[in-house]
């Protein structure tokens, strides 16, 4: 089963969670902030589909440092010089430490909801999930097409719907 079919079965789940950002695909890499930024940058060249690490500080969760902060941070001026033989440490500025942290149990309409009310910068950077299994790292285009995909769950519905209707009452 492929990513947007595991999504297409998250949003269209008979559960009692049906549509809760808890069953979607989401990320559980997490990284020191001791960490080389070499070696993140390394793995983010390594696996083109990782969207961010957890930044832990210990066991405590210090912040998201997503693919785009990152490159963002080392292609400025002098940014490869300064970040990469470093550890993250020294570029905590450029880590998200106040995330967006949902319940898993967030239906995915308010978690989009939530996301886009972040600031500008933040608006599509990844977000924490919160569910029993631990922390994981959640993509907003994953959320969106779950969410999509429950509109149009909703909407062929409704139409199947009106189709018995306008059946039982014929078409007066």
């Amino acid at each position: 089963m492929g990513m947007f079919d595991t999504i297409l079965a998250a949003a269209g789940s008979s559960t009692n969670n049906a549509g809760a950002i808890g069953q979607l695909p989401s990320w559980d890499k997490s990284i020191d902030l001791d960490t080389k930024t070499a070696d993140v940058e390394r793995a983010f060249l390594e696996d083109s589909g990782l969207p961010g690490f957890l930044v832990r500080a210990g066991a405590d969760v210090f912040g998201i440092l997503s693919r785009r902060m990152l490159f963002t941070a080392i292609s400025q001026p002098y940014g490869r010089e300064v970040f990469l033989k470093r550890p993250l440490r020294e570029m905590s500025a450029k880590i998200d430490t106040a995330p967006l942290m949902l319940p898993a149990s967030t239906a995915l309409a308010g978690a989009l909801k939530f996301a886009m009310s972040r600031d500008d910068d933040l608006r599509f950077e990844p977000f924490l999930v919160h569910a029993a299994s631990g922390i994981r790292l959640l993509e907003i285009h994953v959320l969106m097409v779950a969410q999509a995909n429950l509109l149009e769950e909703a909407l062929t519905s409704r139409d199947r719907l009106l189709d018995k209707i306008k059946g039982v009452l014929g078409n007066r």
